[in-house]
């Protein structure tokens, strides 16, 4: 029944009132939350029956107006709206889906929301890896684009939009198999690699001007601690603290590139909140003092005030640096380029980047014994299933001890 009296609880004696719509299209019973009563009068019962249909009609005609429009205008509407709200800190993510915007609008042309069906998603889908040419895995740009529109056409529930277009784990829905291509390989630096890299470092310090120390120290510090380089460019001076009888930095925000700004958060996480790095090795934090020591020297010879009190301020530029900026992670990708060929690594044409320290650092934590990996997932400013997922990988350091091992059996 529509309107049924209550019998027991707090709110013995009023009625709670009931609306059941139904889906033309389906024939089922579109969900309306109940209501109860102010009183215990079965007039107002009835006024608010009335009163509920008035206001799931009303609904339904701003709804059908969404539904009615092309794709790619309401997806846009939607776009903009949440970039306005504030939702959106970053503008990279805005790009994203303004680029989503793009390839609905140059494959749906006029087609209208309500009319898209999962065969469009996937002829969609299987379309736009045809025309550019691209691999299908996850985190790929047709990854990105379905995991988008999946996630907008999941606001839509409530306009009658029932049954999500985009499945969940889409690529395995509209692709076969052998269709599919493996996430690309990260390569992992050997602990020989490592040492290698840190002695020419250490080497190079002893003879470049201070100016060029930072991306240099930068890359000592993602070997370290494994930091994502927008991380490393916002650290600041005050932010190394004892943690126990080790010294770690405590991190709470992280750089934005393009914006040229902090965003006010570390990846992922409310803003304010912090994390505890992995321990800085002894060398490191001697360097540190040191070159703490140099860069407000070099400050006050020049007249340049480090207001922010960064550590990885950009001292190559004057101009940046009187701007406050920090070094690029262009610059600290090139440097660590440039080391890795110094030192003769082989990474089998794999890409080097500052990324490539945080995996490495990563997958040293999945192999050691002992090692918690929650304690580690945590360090690293991760999820323990997304540190398990992403970043534990097979160590090339015991690969040979394990070959070794099946050898002598």
């Amino acid at each position: 029944m529509a309107i049924t009296q209550i019998k027991s609880g707090k709110n013995e004696g009023k009625y709670r009132v009931r609306i059941q719509p139904t889906d033309n299209e389906t024939g089922k019973t579109i969900p309306v939350p109940s209501r109860v009563t102010k009183t215990s009068s079965k007039r107002e019962a009835k006024q608010l029956e009335e009163q509920m249909w008035v206001e799931y009609r009303a609904r339904q005609e701003v709804n059908l107006d969404v539904l009615n429009q092309p794709l790619s205008i309401a997806l846009n509407n939607y776009v903009e709206e949440e970039r306005a709200s504030g939702r959106w800190s970053s503008i990279t993510t805005y790009d994203n889906w303004k680029y989503t915007v793009k390839l609905v609008s140059q494959y749906f042309g006029r087609k209208k929301v309500k009319d898209i069906k999962e065969k469009d998603m996937r002829n969609f889908a299987r379309n736009y890896v045809k025309t550019h040419k691209t691999t299908v895995a996850p985190h790929t740009t047709i990854d990105r684009q379905l995991q988008n529109l999946r996630g907008y056409f999941s606001t839509l529930n409530d306009v009658g939009i029932t049954r999500n277009p985009v499945p969940m784990k889409p690529l395995s829905k509209f692709f076969r198999r052998d269709e599919m291509s493996l996430a690309t390989k990260k390569y992992v630096f050997t602990s020989s690699e490592i040492e290698a890299l840190k002695a020419e470092i250490y080497k190079e310090l002893g003879v470049c001007r201070v100016n060029y120390w930072t991306t240099r120290i930068a890359i000592l510090i993602a070997l370290d601690t494994g930091m994502r380089p927008q991380e490393i460019q916002a650290l600041k001076w005050n932010q190394i603290i004892n943690d126990g009888k080790f010294k770690v930095f405590q991190i709470n925000d992280s750089w934005n590139e393009k914006e040229k700004h902090l965003n006010g958060h570390l990846k992922s996480r409310p803003r304010g909140e912090s994390r505890l790095t992995l321990p800085l090795s002894e060398p490191l934090l001697q360097l540190l003092k040191k070159f703490h020591h140099h860069q407000l020297e070099l400050l006050k010879e020049n007249s340049l005030v480090n207001s922010n009190d960064w550590l990885m301020l950009n001292t190559t530029d004057y101009n940046l640096c009187s701007l406050g900026y920090p070094i690029t992670q262009k610059s600290m990708n090139d440097m660590l380029k440039q080391l890795s060929k110094k030192v003769e690594i082989n990474n089998q044409e794999l890409n080097i980047s500052m990324y490539t320290c945080r995996h490495t650092v990563a997958t040293k934590l999945g192999n050691t014994p002992g090692m918690s990996y929650p304690w580690a997932a945590s360090r690293l400013g991760h999820s323990l299933k997304m540190f398990m997922r992403t970043y534990v990988h097979v160590d090339e350091d015991r690969n040979e001890e394990m070959l070794n091992l099946v050898n002598n059996w």
